[in-house]
């Protein structure tokens, strides 16, 4: 998959959140972790956490499923760049 086919996953308003048996956060870190193991957060403000950059999870492999699963566990863009979650 190629950063602009990410990108238009998470941008895509059409999608379903799914019901959480976890933290959406926490799973949405574990995912990233599948694919960069010292993945976390990169920082954080009021009520959001920040991780690791788009082209860097691209480089990793990450899959189009798993792209999505991200979205549906309500992670999101920042800035286009990097991975973003409310908290």
């Amino acid at each position: 998959m190629n950063e602009e086919r990410f990108i238009e996953i998470m941008e895509n308003d059409d999608y379903s959140l799914v019901d959480f048996d976890d933290d959406n956060a926490i799973l949405g870190l574990l995912l990233i972790r599948k694919y960069i193991p010292k993945a976390g957060i990169e920082g954080a403000s009021h009520d959001v956490i920040y991780s690791v950059g788009v082209e860097e999870l691209i480089e990793a492999g990450i899959t189009e499923e798993d792209a999505k699963k991200l979205r549906d566990l309500n992670w999101m863009l920042y800035e286009r760049e990097s991975l973003a979650c409310f908290v």
